[in-house]
């Protein structure tokens, strides 16, 4: 498949180029069972691993877990937790105490309970010591007495200093639905993976991930309007690794918004020899009974990631695409 031609207006920025390209993101969401969101006042690292607190989680090998800083939501003011030092950046990229008011930083944590749905607490920390204090609540989160059950969340990433992309679609996006939804919060966050989808984000508590979005599409998605914007949208669903999202989005389009209202039982996924193709068995219940699924799914191409601004020719890398080449299904489901 070739190459398309863009614009010379694009300056080969990586996510309109990758979308002039018709590259399909399902497939490229992280795979994870918990996410741990620090809220740190940008601007953040390249890397968030080198803020001290998120190195010193990251070494303690937290399986299935993604640690991402976010950017305190537009109505802190409006939120009695959230008054609690939210701008201390310098103290949690120091490690160090911060201000004597407060005395905290907010820390959410979203634990997967199904295959489908994550619940989310909110916390307030000290601000020294944070490692060791949400090593402590994923260890026996009944350990904070003073938490509460956090909203329903939207992640959109606009992490400037890893791209420029996200810097400047997932900003612009982030402050036009700031205050979209009743009951739900936005918050800017670090870089998740597939920047070249940007503006990419994630839906809470059902723990989808997202890419292209804009205004219109991210508010179907949020109010589950119409049918599902999965193609050229849908990244996938954070409980599978990259071959199962493919399958899984299938059964997505399949049902409509209520696959969400089923839960995955197993999942598997036999990878053929030279690693450009494999087999994802999926069985669920739903609300007919107990089903399962069949699926092939071939890499169909090796894209360029771009080096922002640099011609393809110039990327140091390249990601697969995949797609669906055959499911079959049994059972009711």
């Amino acid at each position: 498949m070739s190459l398309r031609t863009t614009s010379p207006a694009l300056s080969y920025r990586c996510a309109p180029w990758t979308h002039a390209q018709g590259v399909d993101p399902v497939g490229s969401a992280l795979t994870c069972d918990t996410l741990v969101l620090i809220e740190v006042s940008p601007p953040w690292p390249r890397d968030v691993g080198e803020i001290p607190a998120f190195a010193d989680l990251q070494r303690r090998n937290l399986r299935r877990t993604r640690v991402l800083a976010v950017r305190p939501p537009a109505d802190d003011l409006n939120d009695p937790i959230g008054k609690a030092d939210v701008p201390l950046g310098s103290a949690v990229a120091s490690d160090q105490p911060g201000p004597s008011v407060g005395c905290g930083v907010r820390v959410t944590i979203w634990r997967r309970v199904d295959s489908g749905r994550f619940v989310g607490t909110d916390h307030l920390v000290p601000s020294e010591g944070i490692a060791d204090e949400v090593a402590r609540l994923l260890e026996a989160p009944q350990a904070d007495p003073t938490s509460r059950i956090a909203p329903a969340e939207v992640l959109l990433c606009g992490h400037g200093a890893r791209d420029r992309c996200c810097a400047r679609l997932g900003t612009r996006l982030a402050l036009d639905v700031a205050t979209a939804w009743p009951g739900v919060r936005v918050r800017r966050c670090s870089h998740t993976g597939g920047h070249r989808f940007a503006p990419t984000g994630f839906t809470l508590p059902d723990g989808r991930a997202w890419g292209f979005l804009d205004a219109e599409t991210l508010d179907a998605i949020v109010r589950r309007s119409g049918p599902p914007p999965l193609r050229g949208h849908y990244r996938g669903d954070t409980a599978l690794d990259t071959w199962g999202q493919v399958a899984e989005r299938e059964l997505f389009e399949r049902f409509g918004w209520a696959w969400l209202d089923h839960q995955l039982t197993s999942a598997r996924t036999e990878i053929a020899a030279g690693g450009r193709s494999a087999t994802v068995q999926l069985a669920w219940g739903g609300p007919t009974g107990p089903a399962a699924a069949t699926a092939r799914i071939d890499v169909i191409r090796d894209v360029p990631v771009l080096v922002c601004g640099e011609p393809p020719e110039r990327a140091e890398k390249t990601a697969p695409e995949r797609a669906l080449r055959s499911i079959n299904l049994a059972g009711r489901g």
